[in-house]
């Protein structure tokens, strides 16, 4: 078994993600396993490679059927209008205004230039609000005009996150036909299992930066595979 959280939330990860760029991102990293042979399998429950495979399979085949991918279309448009989407977008317009701070010689704290990854609600939900609050306090020490503005957007996004309605949210999906919820689960399900197969390269090439990271999701990320931010949560960062 690759993982044993719910069908629900392995969907809510999977809608994020356009199936052909998790495909392709897969092809990479279950070759590049494959090179690591029994080395990254004894780092992995038994069979994992094996039922990555299947998952590839499963989003492999889904591919074929234009009612799930116009769903998934269709899905993206919903993301990308979200506050979640939106709340991604202002973390990285503060960032590069406090890199410009830093820059310019002025001290601003860490929480305004470096973003560390938000994959779910609630811990994009914590983020906002610590870099919400940073920005009130340090809002004389950024150069440009507009911060009033931007923290007043940031205020409202970060309200917006804070009274998202979770279990709307898991009701619209199990509104959805099974087959589109199936879609989603495999999706989510494959992202997890390559996520896995990383952090076993990882482990595995530990004293060795070349060799480890050669474990990566640049394929997924450079697609903009990623439907809740447009781009990656790797590129979330200032420096």
């Amino acid at each position: 078994m690759i993982t044993e959280v719910s069908k629900d939330k392995l969907a809510a990860v999977g809608v994020r993600f356009n199936s052909g760029a998790l495909s392709e991102q897969a092809g990479y990293t279950l070759g590049i396993a494959a090179l690591d042979g029994e080395g990254i399998q004894d780092l992995l429950p038994g069979g994992f490679i094996g039922e990555v495979n299947d998952a590839l399979s499963k989003v492999g085949d889904a591919r074929n059927d234009k009612t799930l991918i116009g769903a998934e279309a269709k899905e993206a448009t919903k993301t990308q209008n979200s506050a979640f989407s939106q709340s991604k977008v202002w973390r990285r317009k503060v960032a590069k205004r406090a890199a410009n701070a830093l820059e310019m010689g002025t001290s601003v704290p860490d929480g305004l230039v470096k973003i560390s990854k938000a994959r779910t609600m609630p811990a994009l939900q914590t983020q906002m609000t610590e870099m919400v609050s940073l920005l009130e306090a340090n809002l004389a020490r950024l150069p440009g005009k507009g911060l009033a503005e931007l923290l007043e957007e940031g205020k409202s996004l970060e309200k917006a996150l804070r009274t998202a309605d979770a279990e709307q949210e898991v009701k619209r999906f199990r509104e959805l036909p099974e087959k589109v919820i199936d879609f989603y689960y495999y999706k989510g399900l494959l992202y997890t299992g390559l996520k896995m197969i990383n952090n076993a390269g990882h482990a595995l090439h530990a004293e060795n930066p070349v060799a480890s990271g050669r474990y990566n999701m640049d394929i997924l990320h450079r697609r903009g595979g990623i439907r809740s931010t447009g781009q990656a949560d790797q590129k979330d960062t200032a420096t």
